[in-house]
């Protein structure tokens, strides 16, 4: 009797334990399609981006002189002395 009891609570352990793996194991999938679908959207993005940025490119012939931070800041100073 106390084998048989045993064998049953074995029995119903092995049951539950391989419940709660099916159950990770398809959890697991359906995060790994998520991420994967976030991951095309993003490169599908960066790829739309390129091709704005390429448009943007082939539109404006004028050439453009980059301003740095230096620089910027020296405008800057003087915009504000000449203002008083």
């Amino acid at each position: 009797m106390l084998v048989g009891i045993i064998v049953i609570a074995l029995a119903t352990g092995f049951l539950f334990r391989s419940a709660q793996l099916k159950k990770q194991k398809y959890r697991v999938c359906e995060l790994e399609k998520e991420m994967m679908a976030s991951h095309a959207e993003i490169l599908e993005l960066q790829q739309e981006k390129q091709v704005l940025e390429k448009q943007l490119k082939g539109v404006s012939n004028i050439p453009v002189i980059p301003i740095t931070a230096k620089e910027s800041e020296k405008l800057q100073d003087k915009s504000v002395g000449k203002s008083k």
